[in-house]
């Protein structure tokens, strides 16, 4: 009777796990672009920050993406104290940021910290130019955002 629930415990065992490893396959869409990524630098395509000051390039510390699943988390660790969680929308080599569920009366700083973090609009394009293990690019209409994965 005993070897008989053990065998059975045992069959419960590895059912919980099948289920738990077949249902992580599907935590993260696409592997490489998960989890957390350093913004090092700015490129303005135009020649002009999104504030409309004469800029091609700025570089950055203390600004941090994090990718999962359907979300995109960003902060900046600098004075401001800047943070937000936004919808990602990911077809092909094409993300979407949507930051749209900010408005600016519930939350004032939304327009000025995404210009920050080189996001144009609180709902922006970007296409993937470059990802791999280390490095991601993404070119926008106004900005190419250049990454360093953590």
């Amino acid at each position: 009777m005993e070897n008989a629930m053990n065998k059975d415990i045992k069959r419960i065992l590895i059912v919980l796990f099948t289920v738990l490893l077949l249902s992580c396959e599907n935590v993260f869409k696409n592997d490489k672009l998960d989890f957390l990524w350093r913004l090092d630098s700015v490129e303005y395509l135009d020649g002009y920050d999104l504030f409309g000051k004469p800029c091609e390039k700025e570089s950055k510390e203390g600004y941090w993406f994090s990718f999962a699943r359907d979300l995109v988390e960003i902060e900046n660790n600098n004075n401001s104290l800047f943070s937000a969680i936004g919808i990602l929308t990911e077809n092909g080599n094409t993300l979407i940021f949507d930051f749209s569920m900010y408005n600016e009366e519930s939350w004032s700083g939304i327009d000025y910290g995404l210009k920050i973090m080189g996001i144009d609009s609180k709902v922006s394009t970007f296409t993937i130019t470059e990802l791999n293990s280390k490095t991601l690019v993404l070119t926008g209409t106004k900005t190419i955002l250049r990454f360093t994965k953590w």
